[in-house]
């Protein structure tokens, strides 16, 4: 059993403090359900017993020198007006104060790692007389229980997260105690042993001083984890030793630990034992100082590594060597021990003790005050970790455990990543400390709780240290190196607490831009999941188009690689998570950083300096970490604009950063954003949603966000962008009204943003020009001159040319007020389609006063002036079809207006032409572009002709023809079935139809049948670098009749020709090595002919000579056949792969083959009368397990399925009938058996029971056999040829003689296949079909009295 040693050391020594309820009540509410159970073991503040605080007094016994740490440590507390009192001696030292571990790196380089000491085990009670503890002392503080006059006393140091809480009662150290009665008195004052065991040991502690190597083979396992699991072991060792029964106190003193990560060249360890410990031995001496009273001189040297040692008979059951007795010879003094786990603790033990065969030699105190450091192993190797040093690298804990077995007794581990549903298990138990349920670890074997574990020192959780950073998990774009620490160096346990601080450190690298955009490489990794099946319901794969889903999933659950079906709007995660380095965007604003990065599954954010969670940000210069004193804020104003147009009122200037854009009044007016010319935000002359561009992944975005009020109208306008620009950015302005309404309709536009300030000694200024009416209001230009502003002067433009010149705009101004004048209000749509038309204009008689303006009677406006109220117009580009169709009225209305009718002069407009839709049935897409021509003669003319006008440009619009017929759709082909040479690919086939635009499933029937594409296709991924080749097929196993034929296999370098090992062919598909054959007829045989049934019949008898007619007789009357019925018996000789399927085998020995079957699902049956049972085995299997292949085997009492390690299998169907079938993908692939009856070892039947085999036949019911002493239930069985169904028609059925009431007769029919029954009883006939191959009647027990007759026949349904 492993015993590991517990290495912990607290001492405490308080002065009793009663303290006042309110302030006891106030330090118990503040702690948690966890700090109530941790300090006193109760689940609830009700439970909690009486206590009082108190504060150790811990001197040092001797006095210190420089930074030793104490030999002899004294502690006492008080409490209850008693005193407590404890001695700490160094033979309890956990370490000594100058033990370092040295790893060698190179002959130039070593790294040295130092442990801290000063804790103290095991401490010894001075007050009160015949008390009995167990007491640790550790940097101050102590843990433990004193068990004096029958009651217990319970002394917990305050955790320093509560000690704030006490800070008025003036403790620097506060601990709490507490007593509850035992009933345990007088077994702890027995102390730990029997006297006979402590008498036997007292005087007998020998000090062993110990020096350890872990060679580069353990370091290249373990890596940096290599002293921790190390010092683990020894743990476990040296407890062993400690062990009273042994005669002798061991106790083990670490004086040395050296890591080597390179080989040293005089140190060989073979397979020669004797060789490899001279070695070893020899090689220490260089290391070990060799005089005994040097400090560093150790008594044993011992050598661990992970070289699989064995003895000269080559016997590896061998973990360790050494010379009996060796410890005390100069020479000998040394032990190898190989590295197998965590019985390497029991190995160290084992070893030791062979080589301190004579103790006396070790009797001498060492000169350093130090043991074996650490807690519990288990506390440092959790069951997961365990797992893997046993069984490997992707080994883990099993998930479920048996009931019988207590969960520490064994190691039970999942070895196959992909099998959680079986374990294996190691016969040894889980390590001391072992975490087994929740407040539950593993001790000596047994799963115990805190409470069956008490006293037990508390064990806070501690970091181990970091591992190496991974590599960059992107080469652009920003991807991520990080490495990781497990709070596991110990776990915490025993109440104790976690660690605190950061698991993950991770930063950015590689962040220069990639060719792609961070949305675009989320979206790369769904799409490279097209292929892989998403199962909505069981065993119905359904495939979809993948991509990103970002906007509809944020944070942590978008790095789960959640991904969105394109056209179906539902999203998956599709794997465990996306590539570190994946943007995503946060949940919670309060965790946005510069950049927030998808790392390990999560969402995290990133500091502008590349640092996880630094928080670091950029200034409004885009400065990390800047003052904001690199640049300068512009800002502005805009409320002006044209209605019914996009007006420019803001470019950015190249490197401006941080803009910000309110437009306040976006009910008549909204913003726009055009990149490089294009628009991004609005554009078609209505308010844009919501928009991130270029995605919500960028670094660098624009964000457009528009404000609802309560009824969904457009309160505020935002435009964002981070910046710095890099490319031309136009923020313009819409506006629906003129000034018609006042300023109502105008925008309210503010914009602020920032630009370097060195940019600022020359900028463009505003210069205002003429207005352009003298009375009333009108406009005046505004253009842009360049301005320096050191100098105060305007200067030529060329100063400026850094920075984009602002766009000229026109603004308004106002005049004198003019008298009265016609108005006129926005001219009204055109009435024509294309070409020439009329238009409304509203006027109204205006006075202007005051700089209002109002409307006054008409009469006041001169008339002469007035202008008409209708004017001409032109629709210059034209819709399709407008050449195609006239409107009647338009024309009437054109004709009597003729007065307005435009000057006699041609119209030419744009007219679109569409060429051929894009398919020749249902929905397509077809170009649609223009040309100029004549609006009345619809003539095609230049293009300068339609100018001012601009061409439109070429768009693609939707042409809808007839629907389409259905078609076959193949979804692209999945993973080839062979990693090299010829194989095949599985391709969904489906019948599908567009309908209304959308591709409709529908049934295959509707698709021409010819045209179906195969769902297997061929597939090369490489040419094969190694191949299977096979000898000449060996001569027949008999002279006649059938036998079978070998040939032997071997790998070939198809280049060299040459034979090699076989292990290179191991991933490649091979050919049979075993045939069946036929040597022609024996003598004594002659051929029989076939008769009816003969079809039903296939397989390779194996029966004696004899004639045909006697083999068809000795069949009829073994198989219960007529002779009329019987199959015929075939040749001799394997029956071939071509005819065998479906086929039902009757002979007492064959061999079938099933190899290169036409059909996918190939099935045969093998029949024998009912004393018999079949066996079965296999000679050859080309099965491809990986492709899905699988060969069932199936009877009335077993079901079987198998594809790998097929070969020389056995299968035994325990009954006269059994079924064969095998599911095959790839030409070529199957299985040959071969098959065997004998007397079956265990009756299954009654002896009333039939079996019937054969195409027809008749079905009577059982008659009581002579002698019976009761009845039974009997049976009557039916076996056809496989795809072949049972047809059954009573005949004569009378279940209910002479009205006898007195019993319930019926039969039962039941189909094998289903497992449904029916059932019959009284005079009906009765017609019944299986759906099966195999049927079953059972009659009851009183049906086979003779007062009961039941007739039927049966016959065999021909498949379809």
């Amino acid at each position: 059993m492993l015993v590991s040693l517990v290495i912990w050391a607290l001492v405490m020594l308080p002065l009793g403090s009663c303290w006042p309820s309110p302030s006891r009540e106030k330090f118990l509410s503040a702690l948690d359900a966890e700090d109530v159970f941790s300090y006193f073991g109760a689940s609830s503040v009700s439970d909690v017993p009486e206590f009082v605080l108190a504060e150790p007094t811990c001197p040092c016994r001797e006095e210190q020198i420089g930074l030793m740490s104490c030999r002899i440590q004294h502690c006492s507390v008080e409490a209850w007006g008693e005193l407590y009192a404890f001695e700490f001696l160094e033979d309890h030292a956990l370490l000594s104060s100058s033990f370092v571990s040295n790893q060698v790196v190179n002959s130039s380089f070593s790294l040295l790692k130092r442990f801290s000491g000063n804790c103290f085990a095991g401490g010894n009670p001075l007050r009160p007389p015949g008390a009995v503890c167990r007491v640790t002392y550790c940097e101050g503080q102590l843990q433990g229980v004193v068990i004096a006059d029958e009651e217990k006393i319970h002394i917990r140091p305050v955790r320093s997260k509560d000690v704030a809480l006490l800070k008025d009662l003036g403790f620097s150290r506060p601990h709490i105690l507490f007593r509850s009665a035992t009933r345990e008195a007088n077994t702890a004052r027995a102390g730990r042993f029997p006297s006979r065991l402590q008498k036997r040991a007292e005087g007998a502690v020998k000090h062993l001083e110990l020096m350890v190597i872990a060679g580069p083979d353990v370091y290249l396992y373990h890596k940096e984890d290599t002293e921790r699991y190390i010092l683990a072991n020894l743990n476990i060792g040296a407890e062993l030793l400690r062990d009273a029964s042994l005669g002798a106190h061991f106790r083990v003193h670490l004086m040395q630990m050296l890591v080597l990560r390179e080989p040293e060249a005089e140190v060989n360890i073979t397979t020669n034992i004797t060789s490899s410990l001279i070695s070893v031995c020899e090689w220490s001496k260089k290391v070990n100082p060799q005089n005994d009273s040097d400090p560093q001189h150790a008594d044993i040297v011992l050598y661990v590594t992970r070289f699989d040692l064995e003895l000269p008979d080559g016997n590896k059951e061998l973990r360790g060597v050494t010379q009996l007795g060796g410890v005390c010879s100069s020479f000998w003094s040394c032990v190898i021990t190989q590295d197998t786990g965590f019985d390497l603790g029991i190995t160290i033990a084992h070893e030791i003790g062979h080589s301190t065969g004579q103790t006396n030699c070790l009797n001498d105190l060492p000169d350093m005050d130090g043991s074996i450091p650490g807690w519990k192993p288990g506390l440092y190797y959790g069951a997961d970790e365990q797992c893997k040093i046993a069984f490997g690298s992707v080994a883990t804990a099993c998930t479920f455990a048996d009931s019988n077995v207590d969960i520490c007794e064994v190691l039970s581990c999942h070895v196959q990543p992909a099998d959680k549903s079986s374990c294996t298990r190691l016969l040894v138990p889980l390590l001391d400390g072992t975490e087994c349920g929740i407040n539950k670890w593993c001790s000596k074997g047994q799963c115990s709780s805190l409470e069956e574990l008490n006293p037990m020192a508390v064990v806070h959780g501690q970091w181990s240290g970091w591992s190496p950073f991974s590599p960059c998990s992107r080469s652009c774009g920003g991807g991520v190196v990080l490495r990781q620490r497990f709070c596991n160096n110990p776990r915490p346990a025993f109440g104790g607490q976690e660690c605190r601080g950061a698991s993950v450190q991770a930063e950015m690298c590689n962040t220069q831009d990639c060719l792609m955009t961070q949305q675009d490489f989320m979206a790369e990794q769904c799409a490279a999941t097209n292929l892989k099946p998403l199962y909505l319901t069981v065993e119905a794969p359904s495939f979809y188009t993948w991509t990103s889903a970002v906007g509809f999933a944020k944070g942590d659950m978008l790095c789960k690689h959640m991904c969105r079906a394109i056209e179906n709007q539902f999203m998956v995660s599709r794997e465990d998570s996306f590539v570190d380095g994946t943007r995503c965007e946060q949940d919670d604003s309060e965790r946005h950083g510069a950049f927030n990065l998808c790392v390990m599954g999560s969402c995290r954010a990133f500091g502008c300096d590349g640092q996880m969670h630094s928080k670091k940000v950029m200034d409004s210069c885009k400065v990390c970490g800047g003052d904001n004193t690199t640049c300068t804020e512009v800002s502005g104003s805009y409320t002006e604009g044209k209605a019914k147009e996009y007006v420019t009122f803001l470019s950015l200037p190249y490197n401006t950063t941080l803009v910000r854009i309110t437009n306040r009044r976006p009910l008549f007016t909204h913003l726009a954003v055009k990149v490089k010319g294009e628009y991004v935000v609005a554009g078609k002359g209505k308010i844009s949603l919501n928009v991130t561009y270029p995605s919500a992944l960028e670094d660098n975005q624009i964000k457009y966000k528009v404000f609802l009020t309560k009824d969904n109208l457009p309160s505020l306008e935002e435009v964002h962008v981070d910046g710095p620009t890099q490319e031309e950015i136009e923020i313009q302005v819409y506006r629906r009204y003129g000034k018609e309404y006042g300023n109502v309709t105008n925008p309210d536009i503010t914009f602020s943003y920032f630009v370097p300030r060195e940019n600022l000694t020359y900028v463009w200024v505003p210069q205002q020009g003429p207005c352009s009416v003298t009375c009333g209001e009108g406009t005046q230009p505004v253009d842009h001159v360049c301005f320096d502003q050191t100098k105060n002067e305007i200067i030529e433009d060329q100063w400026c040319l850094e920075r984009p010149q602002p766009l000229s705009e026109q603004k308004p101004c106002a005049m004198e007020p003019c008298l009265y004048r016609w108005k006129m209000s926005q001219i009204g749509e055109c009435s024509a389609l294309c070409g020439t038309g009329v238009a409304q204009q509203n006027l109204t008689c205006v006075q202007f006063r005051d700089g209002s303006e109002s409307v006054v009677d008409d009469s006041l406006c001169p008339a002469e002036e007035k202008p008409l109220s209708v004017v001409p117009c032109v629709v210059n580009v034209c819709p399709l079809g407008w050449d195609k169709e006239e409107d009647a009225q338009l024309l009437q209305t054109s004709e009597s207006l003729g007065h307005i009718q435009l000057e006699n002069r041609t119209v030419y407009v744009w007219s679109p032409l569409a060429g051929e839709c894009s398919v020749s049935c249902g929905r397509g897409k077809t170009q649609v572009q223009y040309v100029c021509v004549a609006f009345d003669t619809k003539e095609e003319t230049q293009e300068e002709n339609c100018h001012p006008v601009p061409k439109p440009e070429s768009r693609t619009e939707v042409c809808d023809l007839h629907p389409c017929p259905p078609r076959w759709k193949v979804t692209p082909a999945g993973p080839c079935s062979s990693s090299c040479g010829p194989g095949l690919a599985v391709q969904l086939v489906t019948c599908v139809q567009i309908h209304h635009g959308k591709e409709v499933l529908l049934e295959e029937r509707l698709c021409p049948v010819a045209e179906k594409p195969l769902t297997r296709v061929p597939c090369v991924i490489r040419m094969c670098s190694y191949e299977w080749s096979f000898s000449e097929w060996s001569e027949c196993s008999t002279s006649c009749g059938n036998g079978i034929q070998t040939r032997q296999d071997f790998c070939l370098n198809p280049l060299t020709r040459k034979q090699v090992n076989a292990i290179f062919c191991r991933h490649f598909p091979k050919a049979i090595v075993v045939r069946g054959c036929s040597a022609g007829p024996c003598p004594e045989q002659v051929v029989g002919t076939g008769s009816r049934g003969a079809e039903l019949q296939a397989g390779t008898p194996a029966v004696p000579p004899m004639t045909a007619a006697a083999t068809k007789e000795a069949i009829s009357k073994d198989l219960d056949l007529p002779p009329s019925a019987a199959p015929a018996v075939p040749r001799e000789g394997t029956e071939t792969s071509g005819d065998v399927c479906g086929k039902l085998f009757l002979n007492a020995t064959g061999v079938i083959n099933m190899m290169g079957v036409e059909s996918s699902d190939c099935t045969v049956a093998i029949g024998r009368p009912l004393r018999e049972e079949v066996t079965v085995s296999i000679l050859a299997s080309s099965l491809n397990c990986s492709a899905g292949e699988v060969v069932l085997f199936s009877g009335r009492m077993m079901w079987r399925t198998g594809c790998r390690n097929l070969p020389l299998s056995l299968i035994n169907s325990r009954t006269n009938t059994l079924i064969v079938k095998q599911r095959v993908l790839l030409p070529g692939n199957g299985v040959i058996l071969q098959y065997n009856s004998r007397t079956a070892t265990k009756k299954y039947y009654q002896d009333c029971d039939k079996q019937l085999f054969g195409p027809q036949g008749e079905i009577v019911n059982p008659v009581q056999l002579p002698g019976g002493r009761r009845a039974v239930v009997c049976r009557t069985f039916i076996t056809v040829a496989p795809r072949h169904r049972i047809a059954i028609r009573a005949l004569y059925i009378d279940l209910d003689k002479e009205s006898n009431k007195t019993h319930f007769n019926y039969i039962l029919v039941r189909d094998v296949s289903t497992m449904k029954t029916m059932v019959f009883h009284g005079k009906h006939q009765f017609f019944w079909e299986s759906t099966g191959s195999q049927a079953e009647i059972e009659f009851h027990e009183n049906v086979n009295d003779r007062w009961t007759s039941f007739w039927a026949e049966y016959h065999a349904i021909e498949p379809k």
